[in-house]
């Protein structure tokens, strides 16, 4: 059963659309979707090392609870 929980707040890095991030798990693997665009993105993964063009930018990784 996959688990679903919007971040309030976050703006999708591919559309820019806010408040359409949803945080998704089942018992394997944990990954983020825009319910916007459809951009998905593994969150088990460490992200990407990337040049930041924006100062204000920040790359936030989310964890489940145990």
């Amino acid at each position: 059963m996959v688990k679903r929980q919007f971040i309030a707040g976050a703006t999708c890095p591919g559309c820019g659309a806010m408040d359409r991030i949803q945080r998704c798990s089942d018992d394997d693997s944990t990954w983020m979707e825009c319910v916007a665009c459809g951009l998905v993105r593994d969150l088990d993964q460490p992200p990407a090392a990337a040049d930041a063009t924006d100062a204000n930018e920040q790359t936030v990784t989310l964890k489940p609870r145990r």
